[in-house]
């Protein structure tokens, strides 16, 4: 009985937590240009629409753009930095440690004013190039994390193995390190990736009206001219979340 009425309670609380989201989603199928919930009649128009609309269509480009390039750039930083921590011993890891961990507590807004001067400087101001490095600024230290971790889980004994036995570092990293990092390097890459495409407050503060994401659209519009075709691209970002939960739940079972 006990177990039963657990039960009811988890589906209660998973059904009032999902019942905004697809009451949400659902306006997505609407045959008016509001934001109303279809009663009767229910269509795809607005989906069509939004892949008429070459705004829409380039917005959703440059978030995958933006979202793939932050991410494989935080992994290019991130995994070497979760190496350095956990195996050679450098000076002041503490305070190398907490610098990384830094944009975790710090207010996105803050981080791109702190950079906008040397963006100016450099003339990336405004563009992709500028928000892919922002948005890696924000994923690298989630990105460090889960590989450190798993880092800290391969025993060093088989590096230091595969070395007596004739293997160089860089052989060793191919063929041992990386190989048992790989599923941490994926589920912390899918993290990186949703979590940058789906980025609002600082894309709004770094992009313009010629290189608008698929979030700074979806605000702006929500603001302006507010129709369903924003709850499309809602959809369309909710749906690359839905996608990186299952492939992380796939890897964390092969590993």
């Amino acid at each position: 009985m006990k177990k039963i009425s657990i039960t009811i309670f988890l589906l209660s609380a998973f059904a009032f937590i999902l019942s905004p989201i697809a009451t949400s989603l659902s306006i997505a199928f609407s045959p008016d240009s509001f934001l109303t919930i279809p009663t009767n009649n229910w269509t795809f128009k607005w989906f069509y629409e939004f892949f008429k609309q070459s705004r829409w269509t380039e917005a959703l480009i440059r978030s995958l753009i933006m979202a793939i390039g932050s991410t494989f750039l935080s992994l290019a930083t991130g995994t070497p930095l979760a190496y350095a921590m956990t195996r050679l011993n450098i000076p002041f890891k503490n305070i190398i440690h907490g610098t990384i961990l830094l944009p975790l507590i710090i207010p996105p807004i803050i981080i791109g004013m702190g950079a906008l001067p040397l963006f100016y400087m450099t003339r990336l101001n405004g563009t992709l190039i500028q928000v892919v490095v922002m948005h890696s600024c924000l994923l690298l230290p989630i990105i460090y994390l889960i590989i450190k971790n798993k880092m800290q889980s391969i025993n060093p004994d088989l590096e230091k193995i595969a070395m007596g036995l004739g293997a160089g570092i860089f052989e060793t990293l191919w063929l041992i390190t990386l190989p048992l990092l790989f599923p941490a390097i994926v589920i912390s890459g899918i993290c990186g990736f949703a979590i940058s495409i789906n980025e609002t407050m600082l894309a709004i503060f770094m992009v313009g009206p010629t290189n608008e994401t698929i979030a700074t659209l979806t605000w702006s519009e929500l603001k302006q001219a507010p129709t369903p075709l924003i709850v499309v691209g809602s959809i369309i970002n909710f749906g690359a979340i839905l996608i990186g939960v299952v492939a992380i739940k796939i890897a964390s079972i092969k590993s």
